[in-house]
């Protein structure tokens, strides 16, 4: 089941503006949307009044400025009311979330639980005297490695000697 994606997130006024009407746009002649809540000419009402305020605010009056950023705040929360519509409609389809102008949300790939294994262990002297220093290459999807030493050949009994992040 696919997601609705907002995207507005990083857009300046006058590009959430556009993505509004763009979205208001699609959903009108997609046909998959019969009444949505919010309805799209308030929708269209708020991206206007948004416009407006935008403009007027341009001269940094402080209240013109607070005036834009509440009738942003309006906009914004018609847009997350709408994409929530969106989602019920389109019952998770790809295709009609899409139709929408919204975006989808991309699918996450999981990480596996276990990385898989290191290789090429080389062992060297160390830089102190009694130490010596190991590296390895590293193992796909591997986040941390725990480092176990062991003075049986059979490594019958590792004893724990620290973890790194690095190779």
């Amino acid at each position: 089941m696919s997601k609705v994606k907002i995207g507005f997130s990083g857009l300046s006024v006058p590009e959430q503006i556009e993505r509004g009407r763009l979205i208001v746009t699609s959903m009108k002649s997609s046909g998959s949307f019969g009444s949505p809540n919010p309805s799209l000419d308030s929708v269209s009402k708020a991206a206007q009044e948004l416009e407006d305020a935008y403009n007027e605010s341009r001269g940094r009056d402080k209240t013109k400025v607070a005036l834009m950023r509440l009738r942003r705040k309006e906009f914004l929360a018609l847009i997350v009311q709408l994409s929530a519509y969106v989602q019920v409609a389109s019952a998770g389809n790809e295709e009609v979330i899409l139709s929408s102008g919204f975006g989808v949300v991309s699918a996450h790939t999981s990480q596996p639980v276990v990385a898989g294994e290191v290789h090429d262990v080389r062992l060297t002297d160390g830089s102190v005297s009694g130490k010596i220093q190991v590296t390895w290459n590293g193992a796909k999807h591997a986040i941390m490695y725990v480092l176990l030493v062991s003075l049986t050949p059979d490594f019958s009994k590792p004893e724990p000697k620290g973890a790194t992040t690095k190779t």
